[in-house]
């Protein structure tokens, strides 16, 4: 097997556990190993990543996937590649809206061009620490010039009830919606990526646990990567190798790195 020289990693609940925390092991497999490429490739916008305890030890040097790939980005936050929405996009997401279906839309491009929108709890959701830089209104029309005005790469919507879109490209985890330009997604990005970095699928680990990771998966130009599934909440997709929880993700990127044996099929 040809020894890993990059490790693209989704966050929350993958290598971040869900009460927010990066496991100690998995830190120190980092910091020992800056000859691998360490990348994140999250649904979370960059000032949400920058929120991550991983922000700190990810290479500084290559771009990483955020915005659900909606947009490659340095750790610097100077942008490689941005999939901006079309004003079609967006006002075909806004003509299908139901208002009282979404506690709250928001959309970031950088620390003066970030936006929420929530019709009844406006003060609750603009005031947690995440979104308080956000410019912030309940008249829906004035958030849809904002983002005609501004397209982002993603815009992100927090639901209460089931809702259903067309004619646009989206993603769904739970109550969590991610809206991205047509046709991309964190596999477009991810085969885009190793492109630029000259790396193959075959010499590259995704560790994963979501819906929004399945369209890197199932790239037809990824298959030969090498998959770490954390948890079970994807009993259905298989993996190269299957952890209980983001503490044992180390283990097996430790043998990934260290070791030339072939992998589990």
């Amino acid at each position: 097997m040809t020894k890993i020289k990059a490790v693209i990693m989704d966050g929350d609940g993958s290598t971040i556990t869900h009460d927010g925390i990066l496991p100690d092991n998995l830190r120190d497999l980092i910091i020992n190993n800056p000859q691998i490429k360490w990348i994140m490739a999250t649904g979370r916008s960059l000032d949400l990543l920058r929120r991550l305890p991983i922000i700190d030890h990810l290479s500084r040097d290559v771009p990483h996937i955020v915005d659900g790939g909606g947009r490659l980005v340095l750790h610097s936050g100077e942008s490689v590649i941005d999939h901006f929405l079309t004003s079609q996009e967006i006002n075909s997401l806004f003509d299908q809206l139901e208002l009282e279906k979404i506690d709250f839309l928001y959309s970031y491009l950088d620390e003066e061009k970030s936006y929420i929108y929530s019709q009844n709890d406006l003060d609750h959701w603009s005031n947690r620490p995440q979104f308080i830089t956000a410019k912030a209104t309940n008249e829906i029309g004035e958030y849809r010039q904002w983002l005609l005005t501004n397209p982002p790469t993603k815009i992100f919507m927090r639901i209460n009830s089931e809702i259903r879109l067309s004619g646009i490209n989206w993603h769904q985890n739970e109550f969590n919606i991610d809206v991205t330009a047509k046709d991309v997604t964190k596999g477009s990005s991810c085969y885009k990526l190793l492109e630029i970095l000259g790396l193959t699928p075959k010499e590259t680990a995704f560790v994963f646990n979501d819906r929004n990771d399945l369209p890197l998966i199932e790239h037809p130009e990824l298959q030969d990567i090498i998959t770490i599934k954390v948890g079970d909440y994807l009993p259905e997709t298989e993996a190269n190798y299957h952890v209980a929880t983001p503490h044992d993700v180390a283990d097996v990127i430790y043998e990934l790195i260290n070791s030339s044996d072939m992998i589990n099929k």
